[in-house]
This record gives C-alpha cells, structure tokens and sequence, in this order.
C-alpha cells in the first residue's frame, strides 16, 4: 500500500491530481482511526467528521489569532480533541448498536451549531481564512509534491501504529468486543476502558487529519466537515472492508477516484455511485476485502512432542477451598430466578448442578461469573470477595466459563481464540501464544487450528471453548451444558478431559441435563428447581431423594 502511495508523485506531476492524492491520504487517516473503533471494536460512529472539525478549526485559530506556528498548533488541536472524545465516550460508548450510532450521529451537528453560534472568535458561516502553511525552518510548504511527502509521512506513522494494534493481542481483544461483549468480558477483556481507549485514539488521528488539512486548504469554516462528510467516511470503511487495514485504505482510494471520475456526469452521480456500491454490497459484504480470506496473525507453530500436562494455578493448594457462594439472589422484574444460591468448592473437585429447564441454573453460572449482578450475597474467589467485580476482573482472579451455546469469536481462527484466552492473563506475547499452543495440543485440536469457527464441527467448537477458558489458567471452571448435541463417544472424550482437569487441581462447577456424564464425574451434586436449592451432596444420595425424583428425574427415571 505505501509503496503504490509513494509512487504517485513519481508519475504525475499535475497539481490537481496531486492535491486529489492528497485528500485521498487525508481521508485514509481519518478511515485508519475509524477502522480501529468500527471495523475492530465494532463501535459504530457516524458523527466522526466533527473530530476533523475539532483539529481543524483548533489549529486554524491557535494559528491565526494566537500567532502560533502550525506545528506548535497542532498537537495541541489533537489534545483537545481527545480530550473532547474521552468526554463523550464514557456515557455514550454504554450504548449498542443503532443508540449508539444516533447518539453520535449528533456530534457534527452540534459541533456545526457551535461554530456558526460563535461567530466573533470562529468565522462562523465565513470561516476562518489566510491560515498560514506550515513550514520546515524557513522552507514554506507550497509546493503540492512537497505537502504531499509530508501527509504521506503521517500516514506512513499512523499506519504503523495500527497494524501494530490490530496484529496484536489488542487487536484479538477489539475483535472479540466486536463480536460478542459478553464473551468477550469472561475471557478477562476490560471493555469499557478499551472502548473508550481506541475511541479517543481514533479521535485524535482523525484531528490530525484535520490539522493538516486546514495548513493545506488555508480555509476551513462550519459545514466543511458536516454530517456528509462523516457518512461518507463510514460508506469508504464499509466499501472497502472492516476489520482489515487494508481494506479501510483500499475504499478511499476507490471511492475518492470514483467522485472525481463522475464529476463529468455530476447529476447521474448519485445514482452510478449508489448502484456501484449497492452491487458491491451484494456480491461482497465485507466489502473489497471480503473477497479475500483473511489470514491469521497468529499461527501454532510445530506441535509439542508431548502434550503439556495441565497445572492448577499458581498460588492454588489442592483440595484447598478456592470458591464460597453465599446467599445469591436475583429477580427480573417480579420473577426470582435464582434465590440463596450457596455452595463451595474445593480445589480438584467437580460440582454439579442439575435441575429441569429454567430451574435458574445457568442464571446460578452469570452470578457466579459477574455476567449478572447479585442483588444479594456473597461470591469469594480464592479468598477475595468479588461480587462488586464485573465480570472481566473475576476472570483474572481466577475464574473461567463456558457458554449454554458456544460463544467464540467469529472472526478468529480456533488458535486465536485460545490465544485470546491466554492474552488476558499473560505477562507477553510469546507466553500467550506458548500457554495457547499447549491448550490446542492438549485439546488434540491442532488439526483445525487455523479454521474458523463456522468451519468445524459442533464437538470442535464445544473443545475450543473449554480451550479459550483453560487458556487463562483458571482455579475454577464453570461449564454450562457442555455435552449438549454431542454424541455418546463425544461424552466418552469430554469426560476423560474432566477427570484430567480435576485430578490436576481445577475445581469445576459443572451443568448439564446428560446424566451419563454427570453422575459418574460429579463430587457433589445441587439441585435447583425454579431458582431455589431443593438438594445437595453426593450423586448417589442425590438420586435417591424423592423430591428430585419428583421434581427433575421423574419417580421411575433414572437418566434425563
């Protein structure tokens, strides 16, 4: 990509297409920054033009009513406007989809309103003018090859910074946030504060953006970078591709050609410009890069020549009490799901819960895990008392979980997933991806390591599941339903991985309706029905009580 960029000032040396080229690379820094929060961490914001503004107009005024130079103007503009998206990030990055993207569509609107209001000291409707060009010692920039090295330089940095990101363990992390934020909480990733990071950093590439703009154009006034101008920078994302660097510049090169080309049919524009995308759109979703399979970042390496044995967590004594649920409760409006929900559990111990459906048993597996806030009780992990904690921090204490349904990131192969789970709890790299490594071999997953989940099969995905949460090292496991819809000889292999995870110390809380798996491995049984305990201790005495016979095996059952 850099070097296609690099080459055009080679080839032409007409000013006006060098200026288009230079508004191309003008939009790409803004389009980078917007993949960040869009296409990685799947925020969408339709009001980021107001960003440019900010850089803009911050840097036009400090230039040509303080008297300061354009190169003492502009990280301040960037300062400013991140200061400015830190302020709107925290209450508006709470919302989800089409709230949060009409929450945001407002910001160029009332950044507009803001700049015609205040009149006296912004130019309002005349903007400000005479903007002086930034200059190299005493070398002004005029020259359109010259600016153009220059906003190709900035490019060139910011680039680099967010490849770096996206192929990184951050990059796994935004992805997950993108595809699933509860998930995405129970492998330890803190959400809130990484939406809100990568908000105010694509903020600021965006003010950048704008500085360098208004040092170029020597104008800029309300409506220059207006509600137009921050659709079109979503519509270029979207053509081009989310989530993949490339992509993002490949569609605003694409699109910024594509106007200048129909300038000679200015009144067909709209319609062949909507028709081209609309049919992009319908071959390619994932717009030019969609017609690419993307290839993973992170690959397993050679396999181990023996599989690793799993290890308790550090710190962890076997048989040793590492969990103590006392007194849960939670309501949904005037229905009690769960209700003095206690146990505890021990180190290499495995506990069952079983109960008929909505007994409240995977409800019992949120509260637990943070997912869902206690209304009262008490939750201590490894000593530490945690039922204030969100989810992302109970999972690096020393919790892992398993969904009813697997919850794995799309987006990511079955390595990366693992290594998503190791991320969050590793000190680097390179140990995330060897604890994600030993994971895929243990698992005997290595054969479809680099495949999607939606390319494997239904006991794949259950394994890698269980994979991403052993990838953390958890003292406690919790497993919801994970012998759903596997076969007999599928149970078989799961079961043996069970007793492996307790005889190595994990302690599991274990759910499921499978009693061929249940009895045989559980320690300690807890029945629920309607939210309540009705029973608890060992399987045997468990089956035998006649209130569970009653309520969840039925009086002559003996398997569910």
């Amino acid at each position: 990509m850099l070097v296609f960029l690099a080459v055009v000032p080679l080839w032409t040396t007409d000013d006006y297409f060098l200026g288009v080229w230079t508004f191309i690379l003008l939009n790409i820094l803004v389009v980078l920054g917007l993949d960040l929060l869009l296409g990685y961490a799947g925020q969408l914001s339709l009001g980021h033009g107001a960003f440019v503004a900010v850089g803009a107009f911050a840097s036009a005024l400090l230039t040509t009513r303080a008297g300061w130079s354009g190169w003492a103007a502009m990280p301040v503009a960037v300062v400013l406007a991140a200061l400015l998206a830190a302020a709107l990030a925290m209450p508006t990055l709470r919302l989800r989809g089409y709230y949060l993207a009409m929450a945001t569509l407002g910001f160029p609107v009332l950044f507009d309103a803001v700049i015609r209001v205040g009149s006296t000291w912004s130019g309002g409707a005349s903007g400000v003018t005479a903007i002086p060009r930034l200059s190299i010692g005493s070398a002004i920039l005029r020259d359109p090859k010259e600016y153009y090295w220059l906003v190709l330089g900035f490019v060139a940095l910011v680039l680099l910074v967010t490849w770096q990101i996206a192929n990184s363990r951050l990059g796994l992390k935004l992805r997950a946030i993108h595809a699933d934020e509860t998930a995405a909480l129970s492998r330890g990733v803190p959400v809130v504060r990484l939406k809100v990071g990568i908000f105010v950093l694509s903020a600021s590439i965006a003010a950048l953006s704008g500085c360098l703009y208004v040092h170029q154009v020597q104008f800029v006034a309300a409506g220059t970078f207006g509600l137009h101008y921050s659709l079109m920078l979503v519509v270029m994302l979207v053509a081009g591709g989310m989530g993949r660097i490339w992509g993002g510049v490949a569609g605003v090169v694409l699109l910024g050609w594509l106007s200048e080309l129909l300038r000679g049919v200015a009144s067909w524009q709209p319609v062949i410009f909507g028709a081209l995308l609309a049919g992009l759109m319908l071959l390619s979703p994932g717009g030019v890069a969609g017609f690419f399979r993307r290839r993973p970042i992170f690959l397993p390496g050679p396999p181990a020549l023996r599989a690793a044995t799993p290890k308790p967590r550090p710190g962890v004594v076997v048989t040793a009490e590492v969990l103590r649920v006392s007194g849960l409760l939670r309501r949904f409006g005037g229905v009690t799901a769960v209700s003095n929900l206690s146990l505890n559990l021990r180190a290499g111990e495995i506990r069952a819960i079983i109960g008929p459906n909505g007994a409240g048993k995977s409800t019992a597996l949120a509260l637990i895990s943070g997912a869902l806030r206690s209304e009262e009780g008490s939750v201590v992990l490894l000593g530490r008392e945690c039922v204030s904690m969100a989810a992302d921090r109970r999972a690096l204490a020393g919790l892992g979980r398993t969904f009813q349904h697997p919850r794995l990131i799309p987006s990511l192969t079955v390595f990366e997933n693992i290594a998503l789970g190791a991320s969050c709890g590793a000190k680097s790299l390179m140990e995330s991806l060897s604890t994600a490594r030993n994971v895929l071999d243990r698992l005997e997953l290595r054969p479809v390591a680099q495949r999607f989940p939606d390319e494997i099969n239904h006991y794949q995905r259950r394994l890698t599941e269980v994979g991403v949460a052993l990838a953390s090292h958890p003292a406690v496991l919790l497993l919801d339903e994970p012998a759903a819809g596997l076969s007999a000889a599928e149970i078989d292999r799961l079961a043996r991985l069970l007793r492996e995870l307790r005889d190595s110390g994990t302690a599991i809380i274990l759910v499921d309706h499978v009693m061929d798996l249940v009895i045989p491995l559980a320690d300690q049984v807890l029945v629920l029905e309607q939210g309540r305990p009705i029973a608890s201790g060992d399987a045997q005495s468990v089956m035998n009580n006649d209130r569970v016979r009653s309520a969840y095996l039925g009086e002559t059952a003996v398997h569910a």
